[in-house]
């Protein structure tokens, strides 16, 4: 049988070659012969064509979101197959700029296989020119903004995670989203610059915000009202890690070495967009600057003040746990081994409790502004203090 056509598929059913392919579990190996693989041409922009309002807040939102390439002369707006209803939305609003849509196959060395890219396509020198006139104002950031949240934001636990390629991007938008929107936002140290919405309340209010905007989006609503089963993953993460433990009785008052392993779990429902829970890349990277950087090689009594009188696995998962909950709002449980046969397994207070409840009082012993300043500290200076405290009741 012959390899079906691209043109007559998506005449006789709406799909494309690579959609074909996943409808049957076929590779694309069998359907693209080597004369179809490569980049496409592009097109170049019609005469008279002036993009719009709609056109440049719709790219400036795509920028913000990582999906504008520029190699050469060609200008590309990176799509997902599961998503092409999206991205011919972007089409729509992006056509003035001289934007077609071509799905490429390729075969990159090292994969093994044909691989298709979906992509939106211009000759870059289309977007730049004197559009729009010095005098005409910038289009509203709403779209902007919605565009950009359609297509990086994700979801977890009720939060909203916006990740920036540039600290002023995300400075930018923390500004438009406080002044325009009310919702606060807190900054994350995650390897790139990243907000997450404050509270569960500053979610609602940005999705109200821009709720015209994203409801017109084909499939971004109900990404961000998911109705998807709900799941746990587990990253493993090991440390090596000396301690000890202050007035214990037994051995453990000596400081003493070994190998820890951590496991992370993450519980929620899958996101549609990318069929995870979360990306296991930002797990480990979390859980690596977090947890990791601090004890590995490190003796946990001096790696910080929280555990410097009892460093338990006890302490150790209430430690963590409140290290990773910013980052993790859907942290489920932490399971700590001390050794093969000694382990611990917690589960704390999610975000908002934390929020509310703030630092653990177990981990600030030490640090308590209080300590040094009961009644019976003068009892240090002599046997026989000036002012005697009253006996307790």
């Amino acid at each position: 049988m012959a390899a079906p056509d691209n043109r007559h598929l998506h005449a006789c059913s709406g799909l494309t070659l690579q959609e074909y392919a996943l409808r049957h579990a076929l590779p694309l190996d069998r359907l693209v012969g080597p004369d179809a693989l490569g980049e496409a041409e592009v097109a170049p922009l019609s005469a008279g064509t002036v993009p719009d309002e709609p056109a440049r807040a719709v790219l400036a939102g795509l920028r913000l979101a990582g999906r504008v390439a520029e190699r050469g002369t060609v200008c590309r707006v990176e799509g997902e197959v599961a998503w092409l209803d999206l991205l011919f939305w972007d089409l729509a609003r992006l056509a003035p700029y001289g934007f077609r849509y071509r799905q490429e196959y390729l075969a990159e060395p090292g994969s093994h296989r044909v691989m298709a890219r979906n992509r939106l396509v211009a000759h870059k020198r289309n977007l730049v020119g004197a559009w729009p006139p010095a005098t005409e104002p910038p289009p509203p950031p709403a779209l902007k903004y919605a565009t950009y949240v359609a297509h990086a934001a994700e979801l977890h636990a009720g939060y909203l995670f916006l990740p920036f390629v540039s600290p002023d991007e995300a400075d930018d938008a923390a500004q438009y989203l406080a002044r325009d929107l009310a919702v606060r936002t807190r900054r994350l140290d995650a390897g790139q610059p990243l907000l997450r919405t404050l509270a569960l309340t500053d979610t609602e209010r940005l999705l109200a915000g821009l709720e015209a905007e994203l409801t017109a989006m084909p499939g971004v609503w109900a990404r961000f009202h998911p109705d998807t089963p709900t799941i746990s993953v587990t990253k493993e993460v090991v440390f090596d890690a000396a301690h000890f433990l202050t007035d214990h009785p037994a051995k453990c008052r000596n400081l003493h070495g070994g190998r820890y392993v951590l496991q992370v779990e993450v519980r929620g429902p899958i996101d549609p967009a990318t069929g995870c829970l979360l990306d296991y890349g930002y797990l480990k990277r979390v859980v690596n600057a977090r947890v990791v950087e601090d004890f590995d090689h490190h003796t946990l009594n001096y790696a910080t003040p929280d555990l410097a009188w009892r460093s338990t696995t006890e302490l150790i998962c209430v430690y963590i746990w409140e290290r990773l909950i910013d980052y993790l709002p859907g942290l489920a449980s932490l399971t700590l081994y001390e050794t093969p046969q000694s382990w611990c397994r917690y589960s704390g207070p999610d975000l908002a409790a934390w929020q509310a409840l703030g630092k653990n009082p177990l981990l600030g012993r030490f640090t308590d502004p209080a300590l040094g300043r009961s009644p019976w500290r003068p009892w240090q200076d002599g046997p026989e203090p000036k002012a005697r405290p009253a006996a307790p009741r």
